[in-house]
């Protein structure tokens, strides 16, 4: 059963707890409806950051890890609905993405960081939220 907690929404709070189990795949929909969102702008924060050149003007960056980032399905556990929007796979020097990824938004030794995590879902957090509204508040006849 999913909870919720707000101010201003009482009346959708309880409608949605009302509905036990059915929440769940309401939440699911609206979670899926927005993945795509939040997948667009994931890649577009991961262009802005990589779209340097090397002072022979070679492009430091291939696309590939920008390319790899892929949305899951939204699923629910004991903690709740969610989807990951993440890099998968391995590049053509078989290097995995995941890995790649945490090099760009942490650095490393050899290199500054360069975070697009917070800025792809401070991008997009609005655009998703009206897009999950628009779920919920189609399946629940509001």
């Amino acid at each position: 059963m999913a909870k919720f907690s707000g101010k201003g929404i009482d009346n959708l709070i309880n409608k949605l707890n009302r509905l036990g189990n059915e929440a769940d795949e309401i939440a699911k929909e609206a979670i899926d409806a927005a993945s795509p969102t939040l997948e667009q702008t994931f890649k577009q924060c991961i262009s802005e950051v990589t779209n340097r050149v090397d002072p022979n003007g070679k492009p430091y960056s291939t696309g590939e890890l920008s390319d790899s980032i892929e949305a899951t399905p939204a699923v629910t556990n004991a903690y709740g609905n969610y989807a990951a929007v993440r890099p998968t796979g391995v590049d053509s020097k078989g290097m995995r993405n995941g890995e790649k990824m945490a090099y760009l938004e942490y650095g490393t030794s050899k290199q500054a960081p360069r975070p697009c995590i917070k800025k792809a879902v401070n991008r997009s957090k609005k655009k998703c939220m009206e897009q999950m509204q628009r779920v919920v508040e189609k399946r629940m006849n509001i």
